[in-house]
């Protein structure tokens, strides 16, 4: 073992054995100064490369740890996402009890047109998606009111596209029937209703 004395910082190697477990008084042989040496600590005998090698292996399991959690706590979070990508996993999150919900933050309707032919509307537009990654297309809800605000129609249709890539569109249609005559306002709003494997 290697003893310090804390006099003059004279480094001596000694044989931990004559220390003994009680420890022992001894004097450096530098500068005459007398102390208490401590018994040797139960060490492993490991080299320092060893001890660095080993460190490093616990630093890297414990930073994958951390890199695991944090692509489980991703899966769960930005599951709607995901999904759109792979929607075979809709079903695993809906197993363990996860609903995945269509994220609209980014999605938007355009080109809504209506035609009327007698008392039947005939409905058309496109659902556009702003973002980066694919989307989940959400049930889109259709409502005609009259000038009064008295509800004429309502139904609720799906896109033509389960799923919409980025930039890209998907078309909706639908007929509805009321009564000619009308001046109807007609209305159409995104759900949230959970995504369902098609």
């Amino acid at each position: 073992m290697l003893l310090t004395c804390p006099n003059c910082d004279t480094v001596f190697r000694v044989d931990g054995e004559k220390i003994g477990e009680a420890g022992q008084a001894v004097r450096c042989s530098v500068c005459a100064h007398v102390w208490q040496a401590a018994p040797p600590m139960l060490v492993s005998e490991a080299e320092p490369g060893e001890m660095a090698g080993a460190l490093r292996t616990v630093i890297g399991s414990f930073l994958v740890m951390i890199v695991l959690l944090g692509s489980v706590v991703g899966l769960v979070v930005e599951r709607a996402t995901i999904t759109a990508y792979a929607p075979g996993l809709l079903g695993v999150f809906d197993r363990i009890g996860l609903s995945v919900r269509p994220d609209t933050a980014n999605l938007r309707i355009v080109d809504l047109k209506a035609d009327y032919a007698g008392d039947t509307m005939r409905l058309s537009g496109r659902l556009q998606n702003d973002a980066a990654f694919f989307a989940h297309a959400p049930l889109l809800e259709v409502r005609v009111v009259s000038e009064a605000g008295e509800p004429l129609a309502s139904r609720i249709i799906r896109p033509d596209d389960a799923v919409i890539r980025p930039a890209m569109t998907s078309g909706f249609f639908t007929q509805l029937v009321f009564e000619a005559g009308v001046e109807p306002t007609v209305t159409v709003t995104m759900r949230d209703d959970p995504v369902v494997r098609q």
